[in-house]
């Protein structure tokens, strides 16, 4: 009852799969809810995968953040179709189930309805690590509560992620960056990009 009284929601991080997990996404996101502007990611992607044409039970505009698996799982393609083809199935999606998806991966596709993709130029090791999608999930929330749009929120959130990856592996290389090695790293990047230096 109090999720309208939200800016913005995050749902699945960490949530798990159980039957009261699974009870509670039904009625937080399926049930026709006015929803504050969402990012369903995770394992909230992967209950939704469960029901058949969930997409057509969500009510407004979210953002969706699978990884390749998650997005084999949410379409019924295999892993291989997914990476042969990026940037067609994030719009594909996209446009069939009239959410913003970010496709994460080396390269992440942030796919609108609206008929617009867009291709991060990042790929390193900083961003492959476990949580790191949290991390990625967790910005675009806050950008949400901005008050940005989500198809302008998804694709702000992937390159500050993205510039903060950049930086770790600048600073510690290309191996064992954590995800929490980010998060210090954004407030920074974010700080460069308002005044111009980044």
């Amino acid at each position: 009852e109090s999720l309208p009284n939200y800016e913005a929601l995050l749902v699945g991080c960490g949530l798990g799969q159980a039957p009261t997990t699974e009870a509670f996404l039904e009625k937080a996101i399926l049930s026709g809810l006015d929803l504050p502007p969402a990012i369903l990611d995770a394992d909230a992607l992967n209950i939704l995968a469960k029901k058949p044409q969930w997409w057509s039970r969500v009510q407004g505009r979210a953002i969706l953040t699978p990884h390749p698996g998650e997005m084999a799982r949410l379409t019924g393609d295999t892993v291989r179709d997914i990476e042969g083809k990026r940037v067609e199935q994030a719009r594909k999606a996209a446009k069939q189930w009239n959410q913003v998806v970010v496709l994460k991966g080396a390269y992440t596709v942030v796919a609108s309805p609206d008929d617009w993709a867009m291709v991060s130029p990042f790929a390193n090791p900083a961003l492959a690590s476990a949580g790191t999608g949290d991390v990625l999930a967790g910005a675009g929330a806050g950008l949400l509560s901005q008050g940005l749009a989500s198809g302008d929120a998804a694709a702000l959130a992937v390159y500050i992620h993205g510039l903060a990856g950049e930086r770790v592996r600048k600073e510690l290389g290309d191996t064992g960056a954590i995800a929490g090695d980010l998060l210090p790293a954004l407030p920074l990047i974010i700080k460069g990009l308002r005044e111009g230096a980044a």
